[in-house]
């Protein structure tokens, strides 16, 4: 008894380990420098690069580390984003918040644009030089932009206007409005993920809609948060800079962003394909998360060769016992009529998910140990049957409570 309790306890540890609170510190410290980057229209000054750290030195297990460089808003200081310099810094990435010149008449967003790029090759040209911090320890070449306001618009135009295909892996913008010139959605072929808020009105959202993502190609994810205005992304704003009335606070609201940034950061900056990433990049964590609203999703076509499912306990890569979620990613070959269901061991359906016709490609869903009438399950082994016309595949969970 005491030995099979060990083994529950240990099972759940690892799945505890396996779920990162993506809204939370990661696993380093943070510090930072402050530098003069230059650009092609004049020095940087007063910048800032945040790295992870560990006593003083590069923690090894974060070497390589990817770039991020993160634009603010327009006639906004670097000091509105401090919080998201050390966020994506213990998470192990390379950090830039560059002092872009802030336009007051004439917006030349394109200028300011290539700042965005300038700040990132000066940072990725660190690891060459042999006496700095920095020096062997970056992903040179993997970079991800992002920003509030007009740093997040200038992230975006950067990705349609300087072809940088072999280096920018993911832009994530949030509440950014259309550029001066105008940014073309339909080029934006990279991964994007636009986070507009339902109650601003410096940035409405279903501008930010018709801005970039109308017309936008796959992979990417807009989803729209409930009750954010426009200051509330920023550490902090007064009260003519928010642009409508929050419902919730700034400090929900800068959690949201940080999770779903920091998400789909991990899955193409750092390579993250396990279930629990897909799930807050595209899948049911922000498509029916009641934190975001009108959310839409586009994924690359993905080939499957026959139907599938897996089952991941918890929410977690391969934990299984699972307590009280289970994530079902499931996978077809071409379009057809499914059902997945969920059986208890005597062989009676407890649970229908899905009963529909499909899509071809691969999806997930969670089960939240439920019945049909939403009553709570007892603890023991349910069978997750997936089937269509002519073919049947299953696989078993243990539920505990």
């Amino acid at each position: 008894m005491v030995r099979n309790f060990v083994l529950v306890f240990a099972l759940l540890a690892t799945a505890a380990a396996q779920t990162p609170d993506y809204s939370g510190p990661g696993r380093y410290g943070w510090d930072f420098r402050t530098e003069g980057i230059p650009g092609t229209t004049g020095v940087m000054a007063g910048s800032r690069i945040y790295f992870p750290d560990s006593s003083g030195a590069f923690p090894r297990s974060a070497i390589p580390a990817p770039i991020v460089v993160f634009g603010h808003g327009w006639q906004m200081g670097i000091d509105r984003y401090y919080s998201y310099a050390e966020h994506l810094a213990s998470w192990g990435y390379v950090t830039v918040l560059p002092t872009i010149s802030n336009p007051i008449i004439n917006p030349e967003h394109d200028k300011r644009a290539q700042l965005m790029v300038d700040a990132a090759r000066f940072t990725s040209a660190l690891d060459t030089v042999s006496s700095d911090h920095l020096y062997g320890v970056l992903d040179r070449w993997n970079w991800g932009f992002t920003g509030h306001s007009m740093g997040g618009s200038l992230s975006l135009l950067a990705a349609d206007t300087f072809g940088l295909y072999d280096t920018l892996r993911a832009v994530v913008a949030l509440a950014s409005p259309q550029t001066t010139p105008s940014t073309h959605s339909q080029h934006l072929l990279l991964p994007k993920q636009l986070l507009p808020g339902s109650v601003d009105n410096i940035a409405p959202w279903h501008n930010v809609r018709s801005a970039f993502w109308a017309d936008a190609p796959p992979p990417g994810t807009f989803a729209v948060i409930r009750g954010a205005n426009h200051g509330y992304y920023m550490d902090y704003s007064y009260f003519w800079e928010n642009g409508g009335t929050a419902t919730i606070t700034r400090g929900t609201q800068q959690m949201i962003a940080r999770r779903h940034m920091t998400a789909y950061f991990e899955r193409y900056l750092h390579g993250d394909s396990s279930a629990w990433n897909f799930a807050y990049a595209y899948g049911d964590s922000i498509r029916h998360h009641p934190t975001m609203e009108t959310v839409e999703v586009r994924l690359p076509p993905v080939a499957v060769a026959e139907p599938f499912i897996d089952l991941v306990g918890d929410l977690s890569a391969g934990s299984n016992p699972a307590r009280g979620r289970v994530l079902i990613r499931y996978g077809l070959p071409e379009s057809g009529a499914v059902t997945l269901s969920v059986y208890d061991v005597r062989g009676g359906r407890v649970r229908t998910l899905l009963d529909r016709r499909e899509p071809g490609g691969v999806r997930a869903l969670v089960w939240n140990g439920l019945d049909d009438a939403g009553r709570e399950l007892p603890a023991g082994t349910y069978v997750i049957r997936f089937a269509g016309r002519g073919w049947a595949t299953t696989r078993s969970v243990v539920l505990l409570r």
